[in-house]
């Protein structure tokens, strides 16, 4: 794999961007049964951060990149900083941002695919609330999405300190953004009367019994596991990096990734020398 930190300017904000990407390598380190195999143009998996963190976050507190290793899958992790990945009712348009540009020039500086079938998108609490609402909103351009202890309700942010009342202007432009066009329930809702269940994305949703989150999570569960491909797993944990570095792995299993070796076991031989 390669680790790459690159910083470009954007157009859709006016202001230059962060991103780190894992890229796959085909090398003599490559199993032997994916040489031939693992070749470009790779899928993609966008991996947004939460709240407090940006774009260096899942390769500094995950194993992502070990993970990932030998899957032939390019993994983009941008940030938006605390902009909830939308467009902003009085800030940056992050949503533009997220689905159309850095796709476009991501693939003009990586050999990745456009394909639908071919791109992805997770991401953690804020990002799990991105990672949703960006496959909910545009159902052509992502086949799977997953959340990871998703702030998928919005409502569980009022009334609490978690962000201030001005980030909540800015961002959602009231203080309560539940029925508005944040409001994960209502595109879904609107999509699947406009689209239908088999036009929109495969879900994938996981929290931790523990999290403070778990209950929102639980009830976007009941009210949208009959209605949506959605796939749901909880197992015991909190709002935690060590939850979400297990999960991240299932979330990977969950994906039909194209070029993986479930198998193969790289050895370590020591040197006669």
């Amino acid at each position: 794999m390669a680790w790459l930190n690159a910083c470009f300017y954007s157009d859709v904000l006016r202001i230059d961007c962060n991103v780190s990407v894992v890229y796959p390598q085909n090398t003599t380190r490559t199993p032997p049964t994916l040489r031939d195999v693992i070749k470009p143009p790779y899928q993609v998996l966008y991996l947004l951060h939460g709240l407090m963190r940006n774009e260096t976050s899942w390769q500094r507190l995950s194993s992502i990149e070990q993970y990932v290793m030998d899957m032939g899958l390019a993994v983009i992790m941008p940030t938006t900083q605390r902009g909830w990945f939308v467009n902003q009712a009085h800030g940056y348009r992050w949503e533009d941002f997220i689905v159309e540009e850095l796709p476009e020039v991501m693939s003009k500086m990586f050999h990745i695919s456009r394909a639908r079938e071919d791109t992805f998108i997770a991401g953690l609490s804020m990002g799990g609330y991105g990672a949703f609402k960006a496959a909910l909103s545009y159902p052509e351009r992502y086949s799977c999405a997953a959340s990871l202890s998703g702030c998928i309700d919005l409502g569980f942010l009022v009334g609490t300190d978690v962000i201030t009342a001005d980030e909540m202007y800015m961002s959602f432009g009231t203080p309560d953004p539940r029925g508005s066009e944040f409001d994960i329930y209502e595109i879904a809702r609107r999509q699947l009367k406009e689209k239908g269940k088999d036009a929109l994305p495969a879900l994938y949703a996981t929290c931790g019994t523990e999290d403070p989150l778990h209950k929102t999570n639980m009830k976007f569960r009941d009210e949208m596991k009959d209605v949506l491909n959605l796939t749901y797993h909880e197992e015991q944990g909190d709002h935690v990096w060590s939850f979400w570095d297990r999960n991240i792995q299932k979330v990977l299993d969950w994906l039909p990734i194209k070029q993986r070796d479930k198998g193969y076991v790289q050895k370590f031989i020591p040197s006669k020398n």
